[in-house]
């Protein structure tokens, strides 16, 4: 257990690598699978993509996971993302991302600050990751330098059409900027009714984790992932969440983030409106619990203590009407 940690993980995630003995087989596996550029194929996938989900620090360093598109005609408008060399990508960001990020959430964007970005190719249920440093932010224009680029596992994500909606207009200045703007978010420290139903009826959520650490080491940073099951698999109780953790590609970047800092950002979409759901909170790992074996393929248990919360009002341009249910989450339960 107190082997020198070489791999591509940090110590945290190794930790749990050991701790399950999977550490020395994944350490084999992803040997030059997480590179510190973007092979072709991954570069091409970024730039098709319709919308992007990023992870992004606020100014108390609390992680957010937050949507990313650009001023979509059609879904297939996928000029918003560039990638001019195998080490960085280029985005321009619609003014309502704008609004979000330095409006609602306040998040750190600043030249060398840590991201991660995860694209999503619903249809087909493919996705990869990306985690590096921002290079340059001006004008809704946000350039990343890679540090680590890979792909991940598919199998919790439902095959879903990706269709554009009609959201409230981007708002003509920031609130920053000109106080007569009335931002268009909602927030508080608890769970209103309709937001507690909107997660409890959900079957798809985003995870933003860190590092307790921001360093020049790749590994420590930010992480954002995708979270699927059947409708119902998180639970709500008061202010506080409760979701399996399935089976996956064993790297336990969320879980590795957890231990280390224990700070996570949730987002759900609600599909009814275009409202996104943002909640702050403190998370932790549950080795054992009595409802396991309720859930198929479930390895623990993610609890969530509820901080903060915020609702971005009718915000989000596309919807994304189930094609079939994930058939790795036909036994996975609910609660």
């Amino acid at each position: 257990m107190n082997s020198i940690n070489t791999s591509a993980f940090h110590s945290e995630e190794y930790r749990i690598q050991q701790r399950l003995g999977v550490a020395e087989r994944i350490g084999e596996q992803t040997k030059g699978f997480i590179r510190p550029f973007m092979p072709e194929q991954h570069r091409a996938f970024f730039c098709s993509s319709p919308f992007m989900v990023a992870g992004v620090v606020d100014s108390h360093g609390h992680p957010w996971a937050i949507p990313l598109w650009g001023e979509h005609t059609n879904v297939d408008d996928h000029h918003y993302i560039e990638s001019p060399s195998p080490t960085q990508l280029s985005l321009a960001l619609s003014d309502n991302v704008d609004w979000l990020i330095n409006d609602t959430a306040q998040l750190d964007v600043n030249t060398g600050s840590k991201i991660a970005l995860l694209g999503l190719q619903l249809s087909t249920r493919r996705r990869n990751r990306l985690n590096g440093l921002i290079l340059h932010n001006r004008g809704g224009i946000i350039r990343v330098q890679v540090e680590q680029s890979y792909g991940n596992c598919p199998q919790y994500i439902h095959p879903r059409d990706t269709l554009l909606r009609d959201v409230a207009p981007a708002l003509a200045a920031s609130s920053s900027t000109n106080s007569n703007v009335k931002a268009q978010h909602a927030q508080s420290n608890e769970l209103t009714k309709n937001d507690a139903l909107l997660v409890a009826q959900a079957d798809t959520f985003y995870i933003a984790s860190r590092h307790s650490q921001f360093t020049v080491d790749p590994r420590h940073g930010l992480d954002v992932s995708h979270r699927g099951g059947k409708p119902g698999f998180v639970k709500v109780e008061s202010n506080t969440l409760l979701f399996p953790d399935f089976s996956g590609n064993k790297f336990f970047n969320t879980l590795g983030n957890i231990e280390s800092d224990g700070r996570v950002g949730l987002c759900f979409i609600d599909e009814s409106n275009g409202d996104i759901l943002f909640i702050s909170g403190e998370a932790t790992i549950l080795w054992d619990h009595p409802k396991l074996m309720d859930f198929a393929g479930a390895e623990r248990f993610v609890q969530i203590n509820v901080h903060k919360i915020t609702r971005a009002l009718a915000t989000y341009p596309f919807e994304h009407p189930i094609i079939e249910h994930s058939i790795h989450t036909e036994n996975t339960g609910e609660w």
